[in-house]
């Protein structure tokens, strides 16, 4: 008789045992699955956020791609881009800004192959005249802001395109300049006559080139048409025979690495230099003055200086003019960090004539 009850006292002991077994592990399960579905929601929230901005950048530059691995792949790069850019804007004491702009979908390799363009060539036919014409010129107080654009000596940012000839317009662009200067007229003048007849001293076309060789190829010619007689296509053409509308003597470089010998040429007039243009923050370069962090000094870009100036915190800056569209940096524009050799900026440098 006892023997019967103990055996139903273990038996009864034991399933409530179980029963507080299963209700925890239940519970468990419950937590469990309550955790994991909110941490999934959260990066799926994450990444629809991201595909959200995308589509909205997508539409904005009329980004169309040839199928949907290539939309996939290119998101991709746009959202590594995305995160760098909200990293850098959110982190430390910049002086500038990124911003996912028309190369947002592009890594920093494939964006320098379709977007830059300065090749210095190992024979060049250009012929540098001798010496430097402002080694003796004096920066006064007044000359702490030049802006040769308030001086009507700057026409309107162009786009290069897909094509490899940053030099063409960089040497244009200091053309348009000296020429303002010596005759008081703006002419924007044609970087397709130079893209299609300057190939017989060392220069490429879409592949490559270098400024010095650009007026070489005016001071040959005999001088340079304008934009209007001879408009950019973006590829390379067949030379046309046009009349010039301005003319360059011939041209100088500048002492390599000197930044005070730039700055005193750039208080004349625009000059062209060439800069390291191959960094993310180059390529996403919103506003702001860019202290050069990320690139280096290999010269493959060039760009036209157009003045100078300091900042209200006292921070001397460069007043460079791109041919990457107003849809890059300051409506075409950048402000680069003056005086500390940023990008390469003084390493390459050259002026024409008249």
């Amino acid at each position: 008789m006892e023997s019967n009850i103990s055996n139903k006292h273990m038996m009864m002991t034991t399933l409530i045992l179980l029963v507080s077994v299963i209700a925890i592990a239940d519970s468990v399960c419950y937590v469990l699955a309550a955790q994991e579905p909110s941490a999934t929601v959260g990066k799926t929230t994450g990444d629809e956020a991201m595909m959200a901005r995308y589509k909205k950048w997508m539409v904005q530059y009329g980004r169309k791609y040839k199928d949907d691995a290539e939309k996939a792949h290119r998101f991709q790069v746009f959202k590594a881009n995305a995160e760098f850019i909200d990293r850098s804007n959110s982190g430390g004491k910049k002086k500038y800004v990124l911003g996912t702009n028309q190369f947002a979908d592009l890594t920093t390799k494939e964006f320098a192959a379709l977007y830059t363009g300065l090749k210095k060539p190992v024979s060049s036919g250009a012929k540098n005249m001798p010496g430097f014409r402002y080694q003796n010129f004096t920066r006064l107080e007044d000359n702490v802001q030049v802006d040769w654009r308030q001086q009507g000596a700057v026409t309107p940012v162009k786009n290069q395109g897909q094509c490899g000839c940053c030099w063409a317009f960089s040497a244009v662009g200091a053309m348009e300049g000296i020429n303002q200067i010596s005759t008081g007229n703006l002419i924007s003048l044609s970087e397709q006559q130079i893209l299609d007849c300057d190939e017989s001293d060392g220069n490429h076309g879409c592949n490559g080139g270098y400024m010095d060789n650009a007026f070489q190829y005016v001071v040959n010619n005999g001088g340079i048409t304008t934009e209007d007689a001879y408009t950019y296509a973006g590829t390379e053409g067949t030379c046309q025979n046009v009349q010039p509308a301005a003319t360059i003597s011939g041209y100088q470089d500048l002492p390599s690495g000197d930044e005070n010998a730039l700055a005193n040429a750039v208080a004349n007039q625009p000059v062209s230099v060439g800069i390291d243009g191959e960094s993310r923050p180059f390529q996403l370069y919103q506003g702001g003055i860019y202290d050069g962090n990320g690139c280096g000094t290999d010269m493959n870009h060039a760009v036209t200086a157009i003045g100078y100036g300091t900042d209200d915190q006292g921070t001397p800056y460069w007043i460079l003019k791109n041919s990457w569209g107003t849809g890059w940096g300051e409506n075409g524009y950048m402000q680069l960090q003056m005086g500390v050799g940023a990008c390469g900026i003084s390493t390459m440098s050259s002026y024409p004539t008249s």
